[in-house]
């Protein structure tokens, strides 16, 4: 029996209809496949089908992917065949249905043109479809799938079916947008969880090395003055390499404990006077390299007020990063200019380099903490304080990535006379 001949006796069409979304809205929506499966199983039963599909497109394969099954004999023999995965390319009435929008019902499946062999293919090779009709789901006013009844029967579902599927289809597409938010924000509460753990443990763990490196550096000191004096100069390189090793591993603890320092809101700022061109031309005569040259373009003298200190850190890892990324003997951009921005002027930095482009889905973290890109050595922290320092100077860090080109910019508010 179906919904429009048998079921529908008795009772009135919006009774029933009321009936089954109150059916749909009491499932428990925490997990979105588990929530569809449901919501497929339910209508199944209501339209009296051999098998309900929830397909939602898929943009990374370019396909409609079956994530709400009936169980039901025909839902697992398509799930044996591989038929709940329907690429774009191949057609059909279902892709159709996705890309135009437009609700189908067909009595005889077999007679469609273009209808996909698997699909009208007799068991055990095919499906079997007879009847069949898709509706557009819709997700919070977005296109994201196809809600479809199949029936080995032919004849067997009426346009007075296709009418209660497409109500019923709006409130599957909220069932899913619960779930995908409930997801969403368990992802979230997870990851906030781990990153909060990590910053605890490194931040213990940068003290105790904080205690370890003092006397180690007065050593290395000692150490130094002694191969000078006596003029051995073997180890006179030796210690000046160990030297500039320290100094990269207290720069990354100096890095750990600021970040602890802006998470617990004790980051503080000591302002003066700063010439921005020239306090830039310094650190970058500091940081040149043989193997990559900083290239600085500045029309005017910018005075801005800053913690020196701060700015020095932060425009630090925005040159080292940007060295490290660019290619062997490409140079490494810095523009100093003034901007307008809702009336208020800016001093921006902006570090370019012709280093590999930032995935889109990537750039959208980057400035979060212990985020790297897959070729990252680091721990994923200078950006992150960069970033906060910025904010802490009531500037910002933004970054801008196409395929020639990797831009970061640094907007400080400018000193008002």
């Amino acid at each position: 029996m179906n919904y429009s001949e048998d079921k529908y006796q008795g009772d009135s069409k919006p009774g029933y209809l009321l009936h089954t979304l109150e059916q749909l809205l009491a499932i428990e929506s925490v997990q979105v496949k588990p929530s569809l499966d449901q919501a497929a199983q339910l209508l199944v039963n209501v339209l009296d089908a051999e098998k309900i599909d929830v397909l939602l497109y898929d943009p990374n394969t370019t396909s409609l992917v079956a994530m709400g099954i009936s169980d039901t004999p025909m839902g697992r023999r398509q799930q044996k065949l591989g038929l709940d995965r329907l690429p774009l390319a191949n057609g059909g009435s279902t892709v159709k249905v996705f890309l135009t929008g437009t609700p189908y019902l067909t009595k005889h499946a077999d007679q469609e043109q273009g209808e996909l062999k698997g699909l009208i293919q007799p068991p055990p090779d095919g499906l079997g479809v007879m009847s069949e009709m898709g509706v557009p789901l819709i997700v919070n006013g977005e296109r994201r799938g196809v809600l479809l009844a199949t029936s080995n029967k032919p004849e067997f579902f009426t346009k007075q079916d296709l009418s209660f599927l497409e109500a019923v289809s709006h409130w599957i597409g909220m069932v899913f947008h619960r779930a995908e938010l409930v997801e969403q924000q368990t992802r979230e509460a997870h990851e906030h969880g781990r990153r909060q753990a990590a910053e605890q443990l490194l931040t213990i763990m940068a003290h105790d090395l904080k205690n370890y490196l003092t006397p180690l550096k007065g050593r290395l000191g000692i150490m130094a003055r002694r191969a000078r004096r006596e003029q051995r100069e073997q180890d006179i390189r030796d210690t000046a390499s160990a030297q500039k090793a320290f100094e990269q591993v207290n720069h990354i603890i100096t890095n750990l404990l600021d970040i602890a320092r802006l998470d617990q809101g004790l980051f503080t700022l000591v302002h003066q006077p700063i010439e921005l061109v020239d306090f830039v031309q310094e650190i970058v005569t500091a940081m040149r390299v043989s193997e990559t040259p900083i290239r600085v373009q500045a029309s005017t003298s910018i005075e801005i007020s800053a913690d020196p200190d701060r700015l020095q850190q932060a425009l630090e890892n925005l040159l080292a990063n940007a060295v490290k990324y660019a290619p062997k003997h490409t140079p490494v951009g810095v523009r100093i200019e003034r901007r307008h921005h809702d009336d208020t002027q800016l001093a921006c930095v902006t570090v370019s380099n012709q280093g590999p482009s930032i995935p889109e889905h990537l750039q959208t973290h980057l400035f979060e903490p212990f985020v790297a890109g897959s070729s990252s050595t680091g721990l994923g922290l200078g950006l992150y304080l960069a970033r906060g320092i910025a904010l802490a100077h009531h500037g910002d860090l933004t970054v801008y990535s196409s395929e020639q080109e990797v831009h970061f910019t640094l907007s400080l508010p400018i000193k008002e006379e």
